[in-house]
């Protein structure tokens, strides 16, 4: 009997090793690797513009800004090229007309084409410039629009260029042939109550149009239409939206698969709150129905919150579906970026609290942009894409007084037919901005899921074992050039990460630095990192 009790005792401790063993090994495995190989830094003085940091994945990085100098009575942009251990390879200098105003860029086919509105109306000349990543000006185009455009979207297909936009309130798109120096309009908007939501070009240089029909009830749908590089429409799918929801947001993907998918966030009507996300998969050849998910039924969601109340949410989440009813939880939800993978999407969004005046008097507190009141439908529903539009980064520039504070960022995958498979999600600590912009970025390799984002001088990384949704979080400072650097203090509002390519991101922000080793024992530095999670 001892002897029997002895061996059950020798067992209980054995699996009590293997559950401590396996629970160890997972933590380990969820624990991130964090290197930070580069930096580039770039004295910055009282009067520069700030750099804009155009991401060229695997060529490098790009860094523009006004120089804010003169040369024959034209205006200075200044364009640095970095490869991707954060070495300088090119320089150049633009010369712009003094009137001309930025409005955005485009990346393709090893080309930069920045977008320059001539004129101080809406109804004015477009200028657009080509340059190579060698840091060489290849052409400059003058594109002469017919009619009154606001516009709000701006890509490149194939040897063409796509603008979109609004004329009296309505959706139009223009196409412009650099070779012919032609524009025309393509056939099928002009539509009344109808936003264009999303204008994107996919990976075989087709592109997408998302409108949205905004009107009466009974009449509201999705619209999404593919054309070729020369604006000959490819397919259309029509989409009917459910009587009782409103689509406020929406970004495609960009056949990097096979199929197509529209993921975006629901919501009341005219309410500025989201109840949920939803998604849909293009297929003009048979029926789909919109796949939507509130947000209190997500398993990571409201992690942000206190666990009584997330606890709730969740609780009445299931209440709500249940008995048919609308969800009860809302909140601020902006969409920023869709990936794609071999089985399917993954869609980045961020939860904000606008300032008590935004969320009363006004639409979404939106960043800064030369549109004056777009790019958002004249409903106020904003558009999430313009990651390539141009926000004007001047010294002393006066800015939206909007105070916008991020509250988490969320990561939810789908499969091919829209179906939620996981979601995550991260809590951001105090970061205010003054309108929405992204801080916070992804990337998901070896079934990990790594998100980060940057805190004044810290990263702040989760990585998650999808397999067993064991998860760690991590901090680390951003690394400077020496030992002995002190970092004294950091620009809140003009920093960022983004992915860059696999692994890797890149972190940039303006820094004080104190080293009582150098000559200039105080430095004031733009600077770039390179961040590689493993």
């Amino acid at each position: 009997m001892v002897f029997s009790s002895f061996i059950s005792v020798m067992r209980l401790l054995r699996f009590k090793r293997l559950f401590i063993l396996s629970s160890w090994l997972l933590t380990f495995n969820a624990t991130a690797q964090i290197l930070q190989p580069h930096r580039f830094e770039h004295e910055q003085k009282n009067y520069d513009d700030y750099y804009h940091v155009i991401s060229l994945r695997e060529k490098g990085l790009a860094l523009f800004r006004d120089k804010e100098k003169y040369k024959n009575n034209n205006k200075l942009w200044e364009l640095v090229f970095l490869d991707t251990t954060l070495n300088k390879t090119a320089t150049l200098e633009l010369e712009i007309l003094h009137r001309h105003r930025m409005l955005g860029y485009e990346i393709a086919d090893d080309r930069l084409y920045f977008l320059f509105r001539t004129g101080e109306t809406t109804k004015n000349d477009l200028a657009l410039i080509e340059v190579s990543y060698a840091g060489k000006e290849i052409a400059r185009y003058e594109v002469k629009p017919e009619l009154d455009l606001r516009i709000t979207h701006f890509i490149k297909a194939g040897d063409n260029f796509i603008f979109g936009g609004y004329v009296n309130n309505e959706a139009v798109i223009v196409l412009f042939e650099p070779e012919t120096k032609n524009m025309k309009v393509i056939p099928g908007f002009f539509q009344k109550d109808t936003e264009l939501v999303d204008l994107r070009t996919n990976q075989n240089q087709t592109f997408n149009t998302v409108l949205i029909n905004r009107g009466l009830r009974g009449e509201r749908k999705m619209i999404f239409r593919t054309f070729d590089s020369t604006g000959k429409q490819l397919l259309e799918d029509v989409i009917q939206i459910e009587e009782d929801m409103t689509l406020q947001t929406g970004i495609t993907s960009a056949l990097k698969r096979e199929d197509l998918l529209v993921a975006g966030t629901w919501g009341d009507r005219n309410s500025k709150q989201s109840h949920g996300f939803y998604a849909v998969s293009v297929d003009p050849f048979s029926e789909q129905k919109i796949q939507y998910i509130d947000f209190g039924r997500l398993n990571h969601f409201v992690d942000f919150l206190k666990e009584k109340r997330a606890s709730k949410i969740k609780e009445n989440a299931k209440e709500d579906a249940k008995a048919g009813n609308d969800p009860s939880f809302t909140s601020y939800v902006m969409p920023f970026r869709i990936a794609e993978n071999n089985s399917g999407f993954y869609l980045l969004a961020e939860v904000y609290n606008p300032s008590s005046t935004a969320s009363m008097n006004g639409p979404y507190p939106y960043p800064n942009n030369p549109y004056g009141p777009y790019p958002y439908w004249p409903g106020g529903f904003y558009y999430p894409g313009l990651s390539r539009m141009y926000r004007p980064y001047m010294y002393g520039q006066q800015t939206n007084s909007t105070d916008v504070k991020t509250l988490a960022t969320v990561l939810v995958s789908f499969d091919g037919n829209g179906q939620v498979k996981w979601d995550q999600s991260i809590k951001v600590e105090d970061i205010n901005l003054p309108g929405v912009e992204q801080i916070s970025d992804f990337t998901v390799t070896n079934e990990k899921a790594f998100l980060i984002y940057k805190k004044e001088s810290e990263l702040k990384v989760k990585t998650v074992v999808l397999g067993d949704d064991a998860s760690t979080e991590l901090t680390e400072k951003v690394k400077t050039l020496e030992d002995a650097d002190v970092i004294r203090s950091e620009k809140e509002s003009e920093n960022g990460v983004r992915h860059w390519y696999k692994n890797s991101f890149y972190v940039w922000g303006y820094q004080t630095i104190k080293n009582a080793t150098r000559e200039d024992r105080v430095r004031d530095v733009f600077y770039i990192n390179r961040v590689d999670l493993y």
